[in-house]
């Protein structure tokens, strides 16, 4: 996804983007995430006084595991994407005059948005996914799944700095 910043600039108007492209290579080192539908950005970038405003939204169907019993999940991310970048000199990008501002420093003719674009998606990925709300997970005796069955372990749990005092009070 090129946008070209000087045509940008001389049009004064607003320029659409769409653009589709693979996801796997964002998604390679996380694991149990599996993109199952190329990644689609729609954006609309916006010049005025020296900064570029990019908004839209990005969506991608993915293929994540439940926390919890670790099931697959599949979800449709449509995560809304908002980017400002400014247009700096060589000079002041080496001074590092911009580092408090709320932009991304750029100097060239040419922006790829597709970093940001896929940076926008893993971090809106959920950080501990579940299948649904109430899930049971699994067993941590036996390792069943006691969303699909219980197992008749005990659920009981004993501090083990406790448990010689567990039968202190039990007569024998």
């Amino acid at each position: 996804m090129l946008l070209n910043v000087q045509e940008l600039a001389q049009r004064k108007e607003p320029v659409t983007l769409k653009d589709s492209f693979d996801a796997a290579s964002a998604l390679a080192g996380l694991p149990g995430v599996k993109p199952l539908s190329p990644l689609t950005a729609e954006l609309t970038a916006v010049y005025a006084d020296r900064a570029i405003d990019v908004t839209g939204t990005i969506s991608c169907r993915v293929r994540l595991q439940c926390s919890r019993c670790l099931d697959p999940i599949e979800e449709q991310m449509n995560v809304p994407f908002e980017e400002t970048f400014k247009v700096v000199s060589k000079e002041t990008a080496e001074q590092g005059e911009q580092d408090d501002e709320d932009f991304v420093p750029i100097h060239g003719e040419r922006l790829d948005l597709r970093p940001y674009v896929e940076e926008e998606l893993v971090l809106h990925l959920p950080l501990a996914p579940l299948c649904r709300e109430d899930c049971e997970g699994l067993c941590p005796e036996c390792g069943q799944n006691r969303n699909e069955r219980e197992c008749g372990c005990s659920r009981e749990k004993i501090d083990p700095r406790f448990a010689s005092l567990k039968d202190f009070f039990d007569p024998k």
